[in-house]
């Protein structure tokens, strides 16, 4: 047995062994990291509007939203066909599977690969974020394994995945959609961009 399997196990042994924890971990794991990580990214959204440049930061959290989405279709188009891996779920018969074992291919794992894309950029937009972020985007790694449907391995594959897209996103497109950014800060559209100033550039009372 690989050392994979024998991790994968040992966590679905946690896992029958804390069924007070199974729903929780379950909701986590499908739904609510994810969500989580959402949110946090709408809170750096909300204060890059009020940062010194907010144009730059805006721009930053823009991107991380599109990192997240494009991660998603370049592992399920490119990465996750590569290496063709069936999900643990079902491949070994007596496992405990608290969520829907899908038969997509299981590494990297697709919300591994999300929830690494989002601490990534959260991490370039605000380290406090960030890191908050990053702790959010292990318990979604960990919750896909003890939910019994992805080996650890997909996980920690998906996280890296995620990062190195999110990070090449938002730094080669960093720029231009900087400069789409300070452009909408003069148009109706200012208060998406930058809170207190008006689309005349000055400042607003508060």
């Amino acid at each position: 047995m690989d050392i994979d399997t024998s991790i994968y196990l040992e966590i679905n042994g946690f896992a029958r062994s804390t069924p007070w924890l199974q729903g929780v971990v379950s909701a986590y794991a499908w739904w609510g990291g994810l969500s989580a990580l959402a949110l946090l990214l709408l809170v750096g959204w909300w204060r890059a509007r009020r940062c010194l440049h907010p144009p730059g930061a805006v721009a930053t959290a823009a991107l991380t939203g599109l990192a997240a989405v494009l991660a998603l279709e370049v592992n399920q188009e490119l990465i996750s066909p590569i290496f063709s891996r069936i999900r643990p779920c079902n491949a070994i018969h007596h496992a405990l599977v608290l969520l829907h074992c899908g038969h997509d291919f299981s590494m990297p794992s697709d919300h591994s690969v999300i929830a690494g894309a989002f601490a990534a950029g959260l991490f370039l937009l605000d380290r406090k974020l960030g890191a908050l972020a990053a702790v959010l985007a292990l318990l979604v790694a960990f919750g896909r394994v003890y939910a019994g449907v992805h080996y650890p391995a997909d996980v920690v594959a998906g996280l890296l995945t995620g990062a190195v897209i999110g990070v090449l996103v938002v730094v080669t497109l960093h720029g231009i959609t900087a400069s789409l950014a300070a452009r909408l800060a003069q148009t109706a559209l200012h208060p998406l961009i930058s809170a207190g100033i008006d689309r005349r550039g000055t400042t607003q009372p508060t």
